[in-house]
């Protein structure tokens, strides 16, 4: 497991794992694992690629599962809050969540597009999961489903909450925006805490 008081050793020995070896404590060497180390660089490498979108999506939900998987929850934070539009998908992911909420086994789906509630809220927790690990294509077709007179306007007009509708549209149309002026320069914040910008000319659109 990936702590971050092993983070904490690699970042004092700048990754280099050569002069662990030599001026390390024995106190650190005792914490380490024999992949620790590797592990550790691997996900720099990866959180890197993620934030200047280098990564296919296949790859970036590899990686950001094996971050959860393989570190503790500070250590998740830490590499994490390297990804510079990481926070706002959480924050869709939340609006989604909300929508889901809402709906019971009273729901009118009709004039969403569902047959029946059941199909709607398996597409909602689908969409959701997928956000979480970042998915553009998803965060898309969200943008698409807030359209006016699209699936959740829809929703929310059939089944009386539809003020409410308006505020969560408007907090999904200010994340969105946010995250498109993030993707016109990436930020990757490197293990001194320094930011290396980038102007990304090649992944800017969706």
């Amino acid at each position: 497991m990936i702590t971050i008081e092993k983070i904490k050793i690699y970042n004092k020995f700048g990754g280099d794992i050569d002069g662990f070896s030599r001026g390390g404590k024995t106190s650190e060497e005792n914490l380490f694992d024999e992949i620790d180390w590797s592990l550790i660089d691997e996900f720099e490498q990866d959180v890197k690629l993620i934030s200047e979108r280098l990564a296919s999506k296949e790859y970036g939900e590899k990686a950001l599962k094996k971050i959860s998987k393989k570190c503790d929850i500070k250590t998740v934070e830490y590499f994490t809050f390297k990804i510079p539009f990481y926070p706002d998908f959480q924050e869709i992911s939340k609006i989604i969540g909300n929508i889901k909420s809402r709906i019971n086994s009273e729901t009118d789906t009709v004039w969403s597009g569902f047959d029946n509630t059941e199909i709607l809220t398996k597409e909602l927790d689908s969409d959701q999961k997928k956000i979480e690990l970042l998915d553009f294509e998803t965060l898309e077709k969200i943008m698409v489903e807030f359209l006016p007179t699209s699936t959740y306007q829809e929703l929310a007009m059939s089944n009386g909450w539809s003020e409410e509708y308006l505020q969560i549209a408007e907090n999904f149309d200010s994340i969105h925006k946010r995250i498109k002026e993030k993707l016109l320069t990436t930020t990757y914040k490197n293990n001194g805490g320094n930011s290396a910008k980038t102007k990304d000319s090649n992944n800017n659109k969706f």
